[in-house]
This record gives C-alpha cells, structure tokens and sequence, in this order.
C-alpha cells in the first residue's frame, strides 16, 4: 500500500470496502498459492495495479468534480454462462462508435479520464499494452481463449477486480480460503465501484449507452439490479456441456499464467463449477418471472450468434429500440471478417477431460436447456 501511495502521489483510498477482502486476498496467496517466481512477479504487479488504480481513481474525481456527476443510462449488459460467446458479441456492439465500451488500455491504466478531450491515449496505450503482457494476457496458451490485445473491448470483472471483492481471483490463483470467504460476500461495493470507474471513463466523451458484460454477472443480478436499476440484460445461452468444458479449459490456463502449481483438473472442482452454473441459471428462471425483469431481458443463442451475427444484433437492437446506421453495420461487418473463429489458433476442450461426463451434465442442466431451448452441441 505505502508504494502504491508512493507510485500514485496521493493517499486516498475513497471508501474502506477494499480493506478486508484485500487483507483475506493477500494471506491466501502469501499461505496458499505457491507461485512459481514469475507467477508471483505477475501476482505483485497486479495487486500493485489495483491499488495504484484506485487511489488514481479517486484523485481523478477530486481534480475533475464533474466526474462523479456523469450519469450512467440503461446500460447494456451481456451476461450466460462462460463462453457463451459473451466477449464476441460485446465486441460487436463495441464497433458501433455511439457505444461505449470499456477498452483494456483503460482498465488497465485507469488514470488520467480515458475518454477525456484532454488526454494524450497514445502512452497510456502504450503503458496498458506493456502491463498487459507482463502479467501475462497475451501468452500464446491465451491468445486461442479470449482476445486480450489493449485496444479491444474489456470485461466487467476487469474493473471489478480493483474491489477485490471479485470472483475471478479464483481463476487466477489456488485461494480456498479466499473463496469461502466470497461466498458469503456483499458485492455491493463492487458494483458502486464499477459505476465511477465508467463515470471517468465516460467524462469528456457523452455516447448514446453503455454496452458491458461478463458471465460473473448471472450470479450477481440482485447486485447489478441494486446499482444500475435501468440497466437491460442479453442473456447468451450455449449447451452446458461445451460451455463448462470450455470454461474449465480456460481457468486452468489463468492459473498457469499466474504461475500456480501445475494440477489436472480434479472432478470435485468441475462439480463445484457445474453446480455453481446450475444455481446461478435455477436463479435466472425465477427472476424472469417477474415481469419487469423479462421486459428488459432478451435471450441470445450461441449458435445463432455463430451463424448469423449481424441478425443478432438486428433483434437486440429491435428489442430496446435501438437504431443500427450504416456506420455501426460497416463497422460491425469489419470486425467479424477481422475476427474469424480460430483466428489466433483453435482451443480444444472436452468435458470428459473435467472428469464429468456428458450425461451427467446433461441431467442437471435439462431444467435450463428445456426452459431456453438451447440447442445441444453434443451427442450423450
């Protein structure tokens, strides 16, 4: 904490929500993660990130006051299971120049306003792009996983992370004791965080929305709900059984990025994963239930979203009144063509390899791929 005063000039922490799962974060990594060396130079530069950006954060405010007026309106929000195909279709409505969209260069340097007329973006491009690649996001084993290059579109947990009262930590490093404590978390501040995050971000540069996601958003709608009351919400649905092996594909390579003891993937964890999945969607049904939630809810499949993209976002857009002009078409139409599947290599995953089988993924998701007719990838 003294160097991140040191590295930020200022000592304002804001409020003291960070303190406690912060001291849990960090005994849990010093008693139980057993870091390679360079794992745990990524593990310190990051903490020492989060830190830093926070104390920038708050500075910013005090030094620009109109920062805590901007005001945050019906944002979008993707969220489904993991790999679902969320990051791609927020990359598409990330190409629509009056959507907002957090870039990684800005998640990660946070400081000075992102999007502010007087910012020079070029070093600050530059500074993200090079922590980016220290901490390990643009490793080859990644690169196939998710498109972490500093000018594409970032994930939500990203911003949450600075809160350290984020679920993703358990993806980055072996922290039992860390997660039994977010178990029984308030993700509140979380929350409230990420709104002045976004409120910097968007200070200096006004657009028509906000367009945001990450699959950890289907186990905290009650928290999303209590920040951002106006917010709309694109459900993605994919067969359970491709979803969770590639989920699981993906956490084991965060975690060798952050240098934690090579393990084969043990089959208690993927029924911890299967079951938390299973709940979060048991919780999603009830919830659309209620009128008022299904009347800002649409559902997107991932399959139509491989076959026909731009047809997506036709019926997202209809479906909140939304206007696709000829810039955010050609845009949009740019970037699939730019991105093809398999672009930067092809990831591989089985569920077998999780220690499930199909069948018995099959069985315990049967509610939710009935209820959303989601079609099934993979033969029992």
């Amino acid at each position: 904490m003294e160097e991140a005063r040191r590295a930020a000039g200022c000592d304002d922490w804001g409020d003291d929500d960070f303190r406690a799962p912060f001291e849990v974060l960090l005994a849990a990594l010093n008693a139980e993660a057993e870091l390679t060396p360079e794992g745990l130079a990524r593990t310190r530069a990051y903490v020492l990130r989060m830190l830093t950006g926070r104390l920038r954060l708050y500075r910013d405010r005090k030094a620009w006051p109109a920062i805590a007026e901007e005001e945050i309106r019906a944002p979008l929000f993707i969220t489904g299971l993991g790999r679902s195909g969320t990051s791609y279709l927020n990359a598409l409505l990330a190409a629509d120049p009056r959507n907002h969209a957090p870039l990684h260069w800005q998640v990660w340097t946070l400081s000075p306003p992102a999007n502010h007329p007087t910012t020079d973006a070029a070093p600050l491009i530059e500074a993200g792009d090079r922590l980016i690649r220290f901490e390990g996001w643009q490793d080859a084993a990644m690169r196939d996983k998710h498109d972490f290059r500093a000018t594409a579109a970032a994930e939500d947990t990203l911003m949450q992370d600075y809160s350290f009262i984020c679920r993703s930590a358990v993806s980055y490093w072996d922290v039992p004791s860390y997660g039994a404590w977010l178990a029984t978390a308030d993700f509140s501040a979380t929350y409230r965080l990420q709104r002045k995050i976004l409120q910097a971000m968007q200070f200096g540069d006004p657009r028509d929305r906000w367009v945001l996601k990450s699959p950890l958003h289907l186990r905290q709608l009650s928290y999303l709900f209590g920040e951002f009351p106006d917010a709309r919400l694109i459900f993605n649905h994919r067969d359970p059984v491709k979803s969770l092996a590639s989920a699981m594909s993906f956490v084991a390579t965060l975690k060798k990025q952050f240098g934690n003891p090579p393990r084969p993937t043990g089959r208690s964890e993927a029924l911890a994963m299967m079951e938390a999945s299973a709940r979060s969607l048991e919780d999603l049904i009830r919830r659309r239930a209620a009128p008022a939630v299904e009347a800002i809810s649409i559902d997107v499949q991932y399959l139509d979203l491989e076959r026909d993209p731009l047809g997506v976002v036709a019926k997202v857009y209809g479906r909140f009144g939304i206007e696709a002009d000829s810039r955010a078409t050609g845009n949009m139409l740019s970037y699939i063509l730019d991105n093809r599947k398999g672009k930067h290599g092809v990831h591989r995953y089985d569920i077998t390899d999780t220690g499930l089988s199909v069948g018995e993924v099959r069985e315990r998701f049967k509610f939710y791929t009935d209820h959303f007719d989601v079609p099934l990838e993979v033969k029992a």
